[in-house]
């Protein structure tokens, strides 16, 4: 019976000894793949923003574009809206808590468009048919919870034509500037969701034979919101 007695006190004193160890936690470096998640404490789980991550993202955007038309000195503001779907990839760096910092570029296709019409072009189509960003993120970690604000580059291609007219259609790729915000949580350790919003400024082009002989001046700006899945690969 005593050596019964004491092998039950010796299993009881093993396991509160293991239930006393706290959980190691794990600290990766810079570049190392890190677990989703670091420690926890009790039934609360530390989330690591950490590492590198391809996604997908759609949304809207509304534009304001401001126009001159040289011929007949006529100028304005017209709306542009319509939707955009594409990728991104990007990598966040989380110097323990709660500061995250990342660099995220993203390429989508969109159908922006609207018309202007004075005299010399009437009516003058105008397209945005792709945007891509890249872009900075900095980012104050609330568990799984990831408010951001951002800013960088914004790449656009414009295109602008005359309705109807066969002188085919003038494009360009522009280079311009975005900055917004928005907060990315967690839904697994390797998926997250995110919702942002960028305003985006691609400064402007001139179209000349296509629209009517021109110059006719567009210079687009305006807000895109959009919704996006992210998983991290390490």
């Amino acid at each position: 019976m005593k050596i019964v007695m004491a092998c039950i006190a010796f299993i009881a004193s093993g396991s509160t000894a293991l239930a006393a160890s706290p959980e190691p936690v794990v600290t990766p470096g810079p570049f190392d793949p890190p677990p989703a998640y670091v420690s926890s404490y009790g039934a609360s789980k530390v989330y690591d923003w950490t590492g590198f991550y391809l996604g997908i993202n759609g949304g809207g955007a509304f534009d304001k574009t401001n126009w001159t038309s040289s011929p007949d000195n006529t100028g304005g503001v017209f709306n542009s809206s319509g939707g955009l779907v594409g990728g991104t990839a990007g990598y966040n760096l989380q110097f323990g808590q709660p500061w995250v910092y990342s660099v995220e570029a993203d390429m989508d296709w969109s159908n922006i468009r609207g018309s202007v019409s004075p005299p010399s072009c009437a009516p003058c189509n105008f397209t945005v048919p792709w945007l891509a960003t890249v872009r900075l993120r900095f980012g104050y970690a609330f568990g799984v919870v990831l408010p951001y604000v951002t800013g960088g580059a914004a790449i656009g291609g414009l295109s602008a034509n005359l309705a109807g007219a066969p002188a085919g259609t003038a494009n360009s790729q522009n280079l311009g500037w975005t900055a917004g915000g928005g907060v990315e949580f967690a839904i697994t350790g390797a998926l997250r969701a995110k919702v942002e919003y960028l305003y985006i400024n691609l400064n402007g082009f001139s179209c000349y034979g296509p629209c009517g002989g021109g110059p006719i001046s567009f210079n687009p700006s305006g807000s895109v919101i959009r919704a996006g899945l992210n998983y991290r690969l390490w």
